[in-house]
């Protein structure tokens, strides 16, 4: 076993925090035109991909706190990207569902990020990539088995 560095550990959640900072404002800063943030892509891309959702569903599988979430579909709503109706399983409940509007928007949004994701690692080689992903799987793996 190799001897760990002193304070490698504390170094890493600062790049973790800053590789994160550089990543949401570059992403945010090309989805900016089109109205939206990081949020609104996580929503449309899970609706896009699973279909319409019940809100505490999307609470779960996005991350994301209820009354952001909240926010977020509000703000989706409004612009036409998203609608809340009735549940076609379950017709107490509601449900969110992304709309037509809302996907050409989604792949716009899509085509942005990355944009803004390239730019970012741009001074990695393809081989670099697959590693840095397979790392930050690892991790996000130990955090939510715990």
């Amino acid at each position: 076993m190799t001897q760990q560095e002193p304070g490698i550990d504390l170094r890493l959640g600062g790049q973790f925090y800053l590789a994160h900072r550089f990543a949401r404002a570059g992403t945010n800063g090309r989805l900016r035109s089109l109205g939206l943030d990081l949020r609104h892509l996580a929503v449309l891309r899970e609706l896009a991909d699973n279909g319409p959702s019940k809100q505490r569903a999307l609470v779960d599988r996005i991350k994301m706190d209820r009354s952001s979430l909240v926010y977020v579909i509000d703000e989706l709503e409004r612009q036409g990207l998203a609608e809340r109706g009735r549940d076609e399983t379950d017709r107490r409940s509601h449900a969110v569902r992304i709309t037509a509007k809302g996907r050409r928007r989604l792949t716009a949004a899509t085509a942005a990020a990355d944009q803004a994701m390239r730019e970012l690692l741009s001074g990695l080689t393809a081989t670099d990539k697959v590693r840095l992903e397979q790392l930050l799987d690892k991790v996000i793996s130990a955090v939510t088995d715990v």
